[in-house]
């Protein structure tokens, strides 16, 4: 079994230092997860504060083609999400255009995959900027180079979100956070990181221990993303909160749209509330740009 000195650690990163390669490596092969975690939220405290944010976003699928297409935009929402596949790039700027003609909402866009398949990205980024757009929506680290992201950063652009694609474990993990950190280092385009996989292997899943060593890891090592986020779409209340208790500072992807069938008290607003609330942090609804919406 690894033995860290967790204080000593702990010591050095509220002074604002960074962990070594070696160090990382000595931490994500230690079970002391109650350790690791109090490092995670002392690199959260030391970034934010107590402050946790929240965002509604409303996701907009938009057809292959977009023309004459008709859509609705709750009042609610802090971001507006354009998702699906377009035909062609001149499909994804009228798209773009025509939500952006409706609304001055910090309006983001398909995953840089999608992007990609429409074209070279230093000609598709920048079409899609003029066109209103803001910010990418979505990227997978599996599937992310260097050269991707300068192109984001050359077309004025950022990516909302950073994702692990498959689930990785000890070296392979923190090469890839590693990797993510030096490029960030170069290029400053990433605004958040979610760093638990969007696949899941039904014969081996992750185990919570699993999760939340990642999480705490994820935040220790990605000291130049300025924020670590639980999809809550995608992980449900009891695994966003458990993001929050390891270093976790943000919930994404709250939908805007809830018909509250059991209630206000039930709302899924109201529930991303209480989460947050329950990992002693102060409850900020923002908006895309991670501006606050007002008093939550």
């Amino acid at each position: 079994m690894v033995t860290v000195d967790i204080e000593e650690l702990a010591t050095r990163l509220a002074s604002g230092g960074a962990l070594s390669s070696s160090e990382l490596r000595e931490l994500a092969a230690s079970r002391d997860l109650i350790g690791l975690g109090m490092l995670a939220a002392d690199v959260r405290a030391r970034l934010h504060g107590a402050r946790g944010t929240f965002v509604r976003v409303e996701t907009l699928a938009v057809p292959a083609d977009a023309r004459g297409w008709a859509f609705e935009l709750a009042p609610e929402a802090g971001e507006v999400r354009l998702d699906g596949v377009p035909a062609s790039l001149d499909a994804a700027v009228a798209a773009v255009a025509g939500v952006r003609a409706l609304t001055s909402l910090p309006l983001s866009g398909w995953s840089l995959d999608v992007l990609a398949g429409l074209g070279p990205l230093d000609a598709v980024l920048p079409a899609l900027k003029a066109a209103g757009l803001d910010a990418v929506a979505t990227a997978r680290l599996d599937r992310l180079d260097l050269a991707q992201l300068q192109a984001v950063a050359s077309a004025g652009l950022a990516i909302q979100l950073v994702t692990l694609g498959t689930p990785l474990d000890g070296d392979a993990l923190l090469d890839a956070l590693e990797q993510l950190r030096a490029w960030q280092a170069a290029t400053g385009v990433v605004r958040a990181c979610a760093p638990l996989p969007v696949e899941q292997p039904t014969d081996a899943p992750t185990t919570g221990f699993d999760d939340m060593r990642h999480v705490a890891l994820a935040r220790i090592a990605l000291d130049n993303v300025a924020h670590l986020s639980a999809h809550w779409t995608r992980m449900g209340a009891k695994l966003s909160q458990s993001c929050l208790l390891f270093g976790a500072d943000d919930i994404d992807a709250v939908p805007a749209r809830d018909d509250m069938p059991h209630g206000p008290r039930r709302a899924i607003v109201e529930e991303v509330r209480r989460n947050i609330a329950a990992a002693s942090l102060e409850v900020i609804e923002r908006d895309g740009a991670w501006r606050p919406r007002g008093a939550a």
